[in-house]
């Protein structure tokens, strides 16, 4: 038995991504958020195109004027909108050295190397402050080191943090190793 011959696939141009609002979201993020944009672009334009050159006894010239400007208007909102939200989600990302740095720091904590984790995770923090995990090393370095105050102050911080939900156990079981430190000290 033959397979029937596949249709080459067709490659959507990279130049679209910078006119239509919401396709540069779906290739790099596939959120729901940027088809609902794209969508709801498509949808005006059709309607757009639609009345002005099908339905043309229906609408004044100004009108027809009128709309091209909401359409333009549209298109500017969302293509900022999406642009606002891409850049936000690309600061969410963490850099590609971040595991080869992660794993060194791990591998010196076990270690027992406070100081060399301590100039590994800094650095790297200072660069990318809303690194949730490596936040965490550097609380749990702080409790080994007896620097209690500074452990506390940054477990509280990082509940604060987006997507630090993730990592609740892991905050809430720190938060209790520091109690107990603190207490028998």
């Amino acid at each position: 038995m033959t397979s029937a011959p596949r249709l080459p696939k067709k490659k959507v141009p990279e130049s679209l991504d910078k006119v239509f609002p919401g396709i540069t979201g779906i290739r790099q993020y596939s959120y729901v958020s940027f088809l609902a944009t794209a969508l709801f672009f498509s949808l005006l334009l059709d309607g757009f195109l639609i009345v002005n050159f099908y339905w043309t006894a229906y609408i004044t010239p100004n009108q027809r004027n009128v709309l091209a400007a909401a359409l333009v208007l549209a298109w500017l909102l969302l293509t900022v909108g999406e642009s606002i939200y891409l850049r936000y989600l690309q600061s969410q990302e963490l850099p590609a050295n971040r595991d080869e740095t992660y794993k060194q720091a791990v591998v010196l904590y076990l270690q027992r190397n406070w100081s060399g984790v301590e100039s590994l995770v800094l650095p790297y923090l200072q660069k990318h402050p809303k690194d949730i995990e490596m936040r965490l090393l550097q609380a749990t370095m702080y409790r080994h080191t007896e620097r209690y105050e500074e452990a506390a102050l940054l477990l509280d911080k990082l509940q604060l943090l987006n997507g630090s939900t993730n990592w609740y156990a892991e905050i809430e079981a720190e938060k209790r190793f520091l109690t107990a430190v603190t207490v028998s000290a």
